[in-house]
């Protein structure tokens, strides 16, 4: 996610199904608090909140 890589190239580089990457994404969105509000993309805020840990 850092590198900007959607989750069909995730899933390609680990060799799992997209659907697993999707559900690890929701998970990590989820564990942040990250909500689908409109105000920012939530994969850039993740990213974000992970470099300032």
């Amino acid at each position: 996610m850092a590198e900007g890589r959607s989750n069909g190239e995730i899933a390609r580089g680990l060799y799992v199904t997209e659907a697993a990457v999707n559900k690890h994404v929701s998970s990590i969105l989820q564990k942040l608090d990250l909500r689908l509000d409109g105000q920012g993309h939530r994969r850039v805020l993740a990213v974000l909140a992970y470099l300032r840990a």
